[in-house]
């Protein structure tokens, strides 16, 4: 059994074995002769010459049929065509070129398949010639912000290059080969690309081919940009304030027609109020710009407004949202905390609540001058977390007033209540200008100076103070007087320093004072007393008036001085004339005397006074006259004509009846006069009496000439400050020894020592010496 087994093992694996071999024979007949084929290397014949023929051959070393052979160039399976034939049989192919040409050049493949595999071998065929198109470019259209590539291919040997150029202003301007960043223009090999194209690339473009052997080649061709409706910014808030102008603007960019439309809160504009909205639409090369206005915005003009814009090439839409809006209300409680002399503390509460919060406060504040005139405004902006402020560099003395306003997005709110406020003085810090001192007598300077200027005070001026000490004593200090100027508002001031020594030098000071203290004191001005005494002042009354001429009768008093009178001065000015007339006549011994002016106008008022002077200088003016000329008989029968008629129907009789009558009249009138101007001259011979005549007399209510002393020098002192704009009012006149000058004010200002000075208070101690 077991070798019967062993048996059938054997014939198993005989039988295995014998069918592997049979395989094995099998599969190496089968194998023997068959392969893929080889393609032997080739080129052409002959040189290749323009017009002339070339031909390549193509054969396998080896491979096993049926063999197919296909030909290339440049990558591109060519046939039989008019200028290349191809004779193929099996093995070898021939590719025969009739005629050269430049466009023959190129790479050209021989590939040889059987179904064991292939093989390929490539060859390059140059023929020098003119440049030739391959593709020649053609117009494009392209959808804004696209990348767009533009090919120029041609063949020729050598090789071609090609210069792209843009037409634009007139004229051909070559691109640059690398990158042009302003249109995102680049060059990569023979084509032009452009990314993120826009309407400023729109226009005609070219590309110029050459490689030296003529002719070179160009095309042209146009770049069209589709630019889609679209707005630049598409969200926006607009404020405006109630009862102003509103005024919304869409500007949609795009290839025109753009259409733009408006809806408010989604409803179409033209269906929520037409006649109260306005639209507007401007086409433009960039698109189209609509506007809608409100003529005055209001509460109900407060919502979202959309603009729709559309052309051929897309649509956009824009989002407006507006909101009508008040300026702020004032603020409450302005009012002042605390008062010095260059600052001020206020404070407030903020107003109500409005729809925009508060941006910032604006402080204005002005100074109010005496006379109600408001000073320059000042602004000053603060923030609005602030509800307390300081104004600072104000003046000293000086009154102001103020308001605050809120401010918010629309602008300035309501200003809040004027408060008023007065800043504390502080010592002026001028000192008095043009002083000028003259001796009035042998124990009487007459001093005459302006006060410093305004912006100086820090306060109000109360009054000055005069000192005076002998010229060579520097170790003596001044002794004072006080002059008190009240509620004068006089530039200008004069004082009488009396109970001088005769003929003595002295050095006269003057400073001001306020409430707070005194100022610094003005320049030092000398001056020295007369040696001997001028006369007395002369007494002058009205004789007698007629229609033309005054008859004035005078007296001088007697005492030593008057005895030594060289001569009188008569002054006189007719009605308002600013300016004085003298007259000069001699004395001749006598106390009494008269003088007659003449060739006068008649009824008009004459102004008179009367000087005399000795060699030491001259005396005070007489009290000043006021006198009238008659009327002519013209002018009273003018007056009286309506009442004593002759022409009429006899009311007085006749003409002699109207004559009597106005004789009466007229003698009566004369009576009364005469006792009127006795009881004046009685009475003030009577008050002279009593008084020692003024060294210098008042001029009430009037300005002009007099005539000062003749034989005094001329003193004074230079200005203290600077006047550019020459605005600031000099002295009425100079103080100077010619006739035909005036004194700054009129006498009736001028305050004298003792009876003729008011003092502020004698128990000062300025008014005594140290």
């Amino acid at each position: 059994m077991f070798i019967i087994q062993m048996k059938g093992n054997i014939e198993f694996v005989f039988e295995m074995s014998l069918c592997y071999f049979i395989v094995t024979i099998l599969f190496f007949s089968s194998s023997y002769g068959q392969e893929a084929p080889k393609v032997t290397p080739f080129s052409s014949l002959v040189k290749p010459v323009v017009g002339g023929k070339t031909s390549f051959t193509c054969q396998s070393l080896y491979g096993s049929p049926p063999l197919q052979v296909n030909w290339y160039k440049d990558g591109k399976e060519i046939g039989d065509s008019s200028f290349v034939r191809i004779k193929s049989h099996e093995d070898p192919s021939v590719l025969i070129i009739e005629s050269v040409k430049s466009t023959h050049s190129g790479n050209y493949t021989c590939k040889i398949s059987n179904r064991f595999g292939h093989d390929s071998y490539s060859t390059e065929l140059i023929v020098e010639g003119s440049p030739n198109w391959i593709e020649k470019p053609t117009d494009i259209k392209s959808n804004y912000g696209e990348t767009i590539k533009i090919n120029c291919l041609v063949s020729g040997y050598p090789k071609p290059k090609v210069q792209w150029r843009r037409f634009k202003d007139s004229s051909w301007f070559n691109l640059p080969s690398d990158y042009i960043s302003e249109y995102n223009i680049k060059q990569l090999g023979d084509d032009l690309i452009i990314s993120n194209v826009n309407r400023d690339l729109n226009g005609r473009f070219g590309c110029s081919i050459s490689n030296g052997i003529k002719p070179d080649l160009w095309a042209e061709f146009d770049v069209s940009i589709q630019v889609p409706a679209e707005f630049k910014e598409k969200n926006v808030a607009v404020s405006a304030k109630k009862g102003n102008l509103l005024e919304l603007t869409c500007s949609a960019d795009g290839d025109q027609p753009v259409t733009i439309k408006w809806f408010k809160d989604s409803t179409p504009i033209d269906k929520v109020d037409p006649s109260r909205y306005s639209i507007t639409d401007a086409p433009n090369k960039e698109g189209t710009k609509s506007i809608m206005t409100v003529s005055s915005a209001d509460v109900k003009d407060d919502g979202l407004y959309h603009c729709f814009a559309e052309n051929s090439f897309g649509k956009d839409e824009r989002k407006i949202r507006v909101t009508i809006i008040e300026p702020p209300p004032a603020p409450t409680n302005f009012a002042v905390q605390q008062v010095w002399s260059r600052t001020v503390s206020v404070s407030w509460s903020r107003p109500p609540e409005s729809k925009t919060s508060i941006l910032s406060y604006l402080i204005r504040y002005w100074k109010v001058s005496s006379t109600g005139v408001n000073d320059r405004l000042n602004e000053v902006n603060i923030s609005s977390s602030l509800t307390l402020y300081f104004i600072k560099d104000l003046e000293p003395g000086s009154s102001y007033e103020s308001t605050i306003i809120a401010i918010n997005e629309v602008g300035l709110g309501v200003p809040s209540a004027k408060i008023s406020f007065s800043t504390g003085e502080e010592e002026p810090t001028g000192a008095p200008v043009d002083l000028v001192v003259v001796s009035r007598g042998p124990t009487t300077a007459r001093l005459a100076w302006r006060s410093p200027p305004k912006n100086t005070w820090n306060g109000k001026l109360i009054g000055f103070y005069v000192g005076y000490r002998l010229f060579d004593d520097y170790k003596t200090p001044h002794s004072f007087r006080t002059v008190y100027v009240g509620e004068s508002n006089s530039s200008h001031h004069e004082f009488f320093l009396t109970s001088l020594l005769k003929g003595t030098k002295y050095s006269i000071i003057v400073k001001s004072y306020n409430s707070a203290g005194t100022g610094p004191e003005s320049q030092e001005v000398t001056v020295e007393t007369l040696a001997g005494d001028v006369p007395s002042s002369p007494r002058l009354f009205v004789s007698t008036a007629t229609i033309d001429s005054i008859t004035l009768g005078y007296s001088l008093p007697s005492n030593a001085a008057n005895k030594q009178i060289q001569n009188l001065d008569l002054h006189f000015k007719e009605g308002d004339d600013s300016s004085w007339r003298e007259m000069d006549f001699f004395v001749d011994s006598k106390e009494i005397g008269e003088y007659t002016l003449s060739a006068l106008n008649p009824d008009t008022v004459y102004t008179v006074y009367l000087t005399a002077s000795n060699e030491n200088g001259v005396s005070d003016p007489s009290p000043i006259i006021k006198t009238r000329t008659s009327r002519s008989q013209r002018d009273n029968f003018a007056n009286f004509g309506s009442i004593f008629d002759p022409a009429g129907n006899g009311q007085f009789g006749d003409y002699r009846d109207f004559v009597s009558i106005l004789s009466i009249i007229i003698a009566v009138a004369i009576i009364i006069i005469v006792i009127v101007f006795a009881f004046v001259y009685v009475r003030k011979a009577q008050l002279e009496a009593e008084t020692k005549p003024n060294f210098e007399f008042a001029l009430a209510s009037q300005t002009g000439t007099l005539a000062l002393n003749k034989s005094i020098p001329n003193f004074g002192t230079e200005r203290r400050f600077h006047d550019s704009d020459n605005t600031k009012p000099l002295m009425h006149g100079t103080m100077t020894l010619d006739h035909g000058n005036q004194y700054p004010v009129s006498y009736s200002n001028l305050p004298t020592e003792s009876r003729h000075s008011k003092l502020v208070d004698p128990s000062h101690i300025y008014d005594f010496p140290r």
